[in-house]
């Protein structure tokens, strides 16, 4: 996109309302509906939010929020993250291979632990760490049907939501169980992409009162078939890259008095892929000559039960989650073992002395008769959590609000990484395995912290809020290679492991103002942090095993305001980050592993400008622009630099993270008779320019990004059933969410799907 289409773009998102597009009122309510009665001041909505651990709503929350709607989600047919991401001002999720996705919030970008906190109602969720340790990777993805709203809250959170939480956090809310009536909903959705498979999929719910008023159960089941577009060209198989996911979803609520809820919730989800595959544009568009495939297999489990009781001055919250987040993964290892296969350093492995010219081709007679390899990576992470904290209630006076709270997390991470052969007739792994290379490296955390959050109104209208979090954490790591192979120059080895900990304080301070009932401003410095670890990776220097924690200040400021009667909102932000010992990831010297290390400094500095208008009734018009320019304000240089040549220097952007996020959207409903009303909604979205690399320079640097989609839907709807057709990537624009230059693969891409077109039906109780 040019610099001027991207202003125009920017420029038509301010005037329609610049961002949530989640703020608009919900569809389901008729147009006949007068926006002129009593309540007019409620047009535009103002979603009710619990980031502070306390009811709030966006307005009146001082920091900067975007929260999407059930309805929003329906209409912008989000079922998983990669669908509904992009409607976020500075919000971004990479992806990669093996299905890696890696959310990242105002431009913070970087392996290892998770930048971003994320929440399913109470539990906090992440990815196995791996053989690098980055659990941030890979994103937990749980299908948003029968969710009540997601909360993004940017910025640090880390005094209330912990580590991982440096660069903000995600909740996604899920509908709770009625006891007061019977209820059930379902939807229906059949799609064809250009170029590639159908998709379709099935979702229901049901909520029964078990005993009228007191207990009841939501039961929430789905199966979903997400098309493939990209075709194998090696061996000869088209649309290879389709998904399919099924789960069920449980919640049992007890209210045994209206002071007290207890709530107890299972969720079990299988997602799978015979072959995730990204592609390479020297083959084709949406084509790749991978000589192997590449399944993708995930079990995600998570258990909790949460009490609540209120106390008059206080309401206190406990609860427990037991959650568990398994994968198979895989990826294409021949074009380094091919590499390999001519290596002379190799070669003299195999045969323990000097390589000679008959010794060279025997070697690389033997050594490619071993083609193709895989990587295969069956992983899981297990996570115990336990949080307990008393918020203050309605009996408390207006001039003092408050949280405090405690926290325990105990954490098992374990992975097998295999190097495997594969049939080079069909590209599938041979079962049982054949085995060229093993090793495992498991990590065992624990974490302690408490917290508290108080606010106090010294004089009307002037709030003053200070947070303060104590955290202890161990990280355990530890492994071994099993199974050494002369093709990639390994040998089997002893267990060895590495132990990191240590403890502190995280800080926020808070000052916003309400100069008019719909005018807030504010600013506020907020801090986060990862914590440390250590790396197991054979052969790596003492000195680089441990890296520690790294850390951030946020300083933001901030307004709020509505206008006539809300039916315009408008929200603005302005932010520094200051960011220090990051961690990073680097490569060792012969690129043959990853590992982390902490180098070099950073500072982001940005904005989010948000509006929505409702200019008459059954018109919706939002938007948003996000703004984030993330470089290195030092060069990246300690003992990592010897071995792996990393060249980050000051000024360098953060690879991974755009400037420029726009999106915006219009949706409008009328009545077409008493029963029935029709609506036609558009959404554009804009992601900004990439680099997968430091310097432009690097061998390995790409560009990507920098593309624009617009969605389509209309159709006809009452508060019972909803009948809808819609074009998703109407212009089928080619976008590239990243493109990686590592391990053998020059230019493999991830990106958005092709022109897709579908119809979607619902209905509900």
């Amino acid at each position: 996109m040019k610099k001027t289409e991207l202003f125009m773009s920017g420029a038509m998102g301010l005037v329609l309302a610049v961002s949530a597009p989640a703020y608009a009122q919900d569809s389901n309510t008729s147009p006949a509906a007068s926006a002129d009665e009593e309540g007019q001041a409620d047009i535009g909505g103002d979603i009710v939010v619990t980031a502070l651990r306390r009811n709030g709503t966006i307005q009146t929350t001082p920091l900067s929020i975007a929260a999407l709607s059930a309805d929003t989600l329906q209409k912008t047919g989000a079922t998983q993250l990669n669908d509904f991401f992009r409607q976020v001002p500075n919000m971004n999720v990479t992806a990669g291979q093996g299905g890696q996705n890696r959310i990242t919030i105002r431009g913070i970008n970087a392996a290892g632990e998770a930048v971003v906190g994320v929440y399913y109602d109470e539990t906090p969720v992440t990815g196995p760490s791996g053989t690098t340790q980055d659990s941030g990777g890979y994103a937990a993805d749980v299908n948003l049907f029968d969710v009540e709203r997601i909360e993004v809250l940017r910025g640090p959170q880390g005094t209330l939501y912990g580590a991982s939480s440096m660069a903000g956090t995600m909740r996604i809310i899920f509908n709770k169980p009625d006891a007061t009536k019977y209820d059930y909903a379902g939807e229906m959705q059949a799609t064809t992409t250009k170029g590639g498979s159908a998709g379709y999929f099935a979702k229901g719910m049901v909520n029964a009162p078990l005993i009228e008023d007191k207990l009841a159960v939501r039961v929430v089941g789905f199966y979903e078939k997400r098309p493939g577009w990209i075709d194998n060209t090696h061996y000869g198989k088209k649309n290879v890259n389709d998904q399919e996911t099924w789960g069920v979803r449980g919640l049992l609520a007890f209210t045994p008095d209206e002071d007290t809820t207890i709530t107890a919730s299972a969720l079990y989800q299988h997602a799978m892929a015979d072959d995730m595959q990204g592609w390479f544009a020297q083959v084709g568009r949406y084509k790749t000559d991978s000589e192997v495939r590449l399944p993708f297999e995930t079990d995600t489990q998570l258990y909790n039960l949460t009490g609540q009781r209120s106390l008059g001055f206080a309401t206190l919250t406990g609860t427990a989650s037991y959650y568990k987040y398994a994968y198979n993964r895989s990826a294409d290892f021949t074009p380094t073992a091919r590499a390999n296969s001519t290596s002379a350093t190799n070669c003299r492995a195999y045969y323990g002395a000097a390589c000679d010219a008959t010794q060279m081709a025997n070697w690389t007679s033997y050594a490619q008769s071993l083609l193709p390899v895989l990587a295969y990576q069956p992983a899981y992470v297990r996570s115990q959590d336990y949080e307990v904290r008393l918020a203050s209630g309605d009996e408390m006076p207006d001039w003092l609000q408050w949280t405090v709270g405690a926290f325990y997390e105990k954490r098992n991470d374990h992975i097998v990484s295999q190097n495997v052969q594969a049939d080079p007739e069909t590209g599938q792994y041979y079962d049982p395995l054949v085995m060229l290379q093993s090793r495992f490296v498991q990590t065992k955390s624990r974490q302690v912290a408490g917290f508290a959050d108080v606010s106090v109104k010294p004089v009307s209208n002037l709030t003053l809020t200070a947070g303060l979090r104590y955290y202890d954490y161990k990280k355990t790591t530890g492994g071994q290679m099993t199974v050494g192979s002369p093709l990639f120059n390994s040998t089997p080895g002893a267990f060895t492991s590495a132990t990191t900990q240590a403890s502190g304080w995280l800080k926020k301070f808070n000052v916003s103002y309400q100069a008019t009932p719909r005018t807030l401003v504010y600013a506020t410095a907020s801090q986060g942090f990862r914590p440390g670890g250590a790396n197991n990776v054979p052969g790596l220097p003492d000195s680089l095993v441990p890296y520690k924690a790294d850390g951030l200040w946020n300083y933001e400021a901030g307004i709020k305001t509505g206008w006539f009667g809300n039916r315009l909102t408008f929200n603005a932000a302005v932010y520094q980050i200051d960011w220090d010992s990051m961690q990073t990831s680097a490569r060792t010297l012969d690129s043959r592993y990853s590992f982390i290390t902490n180098a070099g400094k950073a500072r982001i500095r940005g904005g989010e400008v948000e509006i929505i208008a409702v200019p008459m009734t059954g018109l919706n018009l939002s938007g948003g622009v996000g703004y984030a320019d993330a470089k290195l304000t030092e060069d990246q240089a300690n003992d990592a630099v010897l071995i792996t040549g990393t060249t980050g220097r000051d000024g360098d952007r953060i690879p991974n993270t755009p400037k420029w996020t726009v999106t915006a959207a219009a949706d409008y409903t009328w009545a077409l008779n008493d029963q029935l009303n029709a609506l036609v909604r558009a959404d554009f979205a804009y992601t900004g320019q990439m680099r997968s690399t430091f310097r432009t320079t690097d061998p390995s640097y790409n560009s990507y990004g920098d593309f624009s989609t617009v969605n389509l839907r209309a159709g006809v709807e009452n508060e019972r059933w909803g009948l809808y057709l819609f074009c998703q990537n109407v212009g089928d624009t080619l976008g590239k969410t990243s493109v990686m230059t590592q391990g053998g693969l020059t230019g493999l891409i991830y990106g958005i799907a092709p022109r897709t077109i579908g119809v979607n039906f619902r209905i509900q109780g």
